[in-house]
């Protein structure tokens, strides 16, 4: 599949801002959170929404017909699309009620339950965007148990750096329980990766040239003549191919900047050598290995089309 910019930023600024707002909703909810945090809940609430605003927005760059965007909102018996739609949406005054009633109240039962609540909008809102690419049958890179556990994990993880940086700004280091969560975020995150890649190295394809024309297994058969003189759609859509040598240099790059480092860099903070460069220079490792693990995660999935032209999928 091609990779689409407004896709990218879309997967990867929502699962900051949701995962952020899901790190501060646990903390509440457990009553982690001191009554003088009141300037890191709401400035955190504000990232959040800031962080999962802009990812929305950018997908909108992905419509044809944008003024149609309304209607996605409409299908959510039936779509994950739309149901992403309206779980953000729904999401967003409950995190402003969470911020609104710990300024005013501090940690009270009610910033207890919003918090609780926000918790689960937002990892229910990650889980909707993931759902939209798992349920796709004719992908099989995409439809399998990794697809939706990875998005949440990596949610969880990019919002535990973030959450680590606000909470070195705003108190002057992160503290061992957010250090921790950060680095055991990430170092989850790794092996959930290498796991899901290993899956589908070693996935069958779903069909071949053989078995769409009905000849029995063993059978090879390729086209004499090409479908199309000329590239159409579906091949430039569907039928995008990396090379192996880039997928197998990209997947080290995601594996050391977007995970390793965080993970180390984490645990220097939490033992407070220069905490607000490494909280920092982790978030930028995490968004730029995130960029390139969604990347590689368009790229190197194959649509069922393809066989069609001739590709193996």
């Amino acid at each position: 599949m091609k990779p689409a910019a407004s896709v990218l930023l879309l997967t990867t600024a929502t699962g900051f801002g949701f995962g952020l707002l899901a790190w501060l909703g646990a903390y509440s909810m457990l009553g982690l959170l001191p009554g003088h945090a009141r300037v890191l809940v709401a400035a955190g609430v504000a990232t959040s929404l800031l962080f999962a605003s802009f990812g929305l927005g950018a997908s909108m760059f992905h419509l044809e017909r944008k003024e149609r965007a309304w209607r996605a909102f409409s299908q959510w018996r039936s779509s994950w699309l739309s149901r992403e739609g309206v779980a953000a949406v729904l999401t967003y005054p409950v995190a402003i009620a969470f911020a609104a009633v710990f300024w005013r109240d501090g940690p009270v039962i009610e910033t207890r339950l919003l918090g609780a609540t926000a918790l689960v909008a937002s990892l229910g809102t990650v889980y909707c965007t993931a759902m939209i690419y798992a349920s796709l049958k004719p992908i099989r890179q995409w439809h399998n148990r990794h697809t939706a556990a990875d998005y949440l994990l990596y949610a969880v993880f990019s919002g535990a750096v973030l959450f680590a940086t606000l909470r070195t700004m705003d108190l002057g280091a992160p503290g061992a329980t957010a250090s921790a969560a950060a680095a055991t975020a990430a170092g989850i995150a790794l092996i959930a990766k290498r796991a899901y890649w290993r899956h589908i190295d070693a996935q069958t394809p779903l069909a071949t040239l053989a078995a769409a024309i009905g000849l029995p297994k063993g059978i090879e058969a390729r086209p004499l003549d090409a479908p199309h003189f000329t590239e159409n759609f579906i091949l430039r859509q569907m039928g995008f191919a990396i090379a192996r040598r880039h997928a197998v240099k990209l997947r080290r790059i995601v594996l050391v900047v977007g995970f390793a480092l965080p993970l180390a860099l984490s645990i220097l903070a939490g033992l407070t050598l220069a905490p607000m460069a490494t909280t920092t220079l982790a978030v930028a490792c995490t968004g730029v290995g995130l960029l390139l693990e969604r990347w590689l995660f368009f790229a190197e999935a194959t649509h069922v089309s393809a066989v069609y032209y001739g590709r193996r999928i």
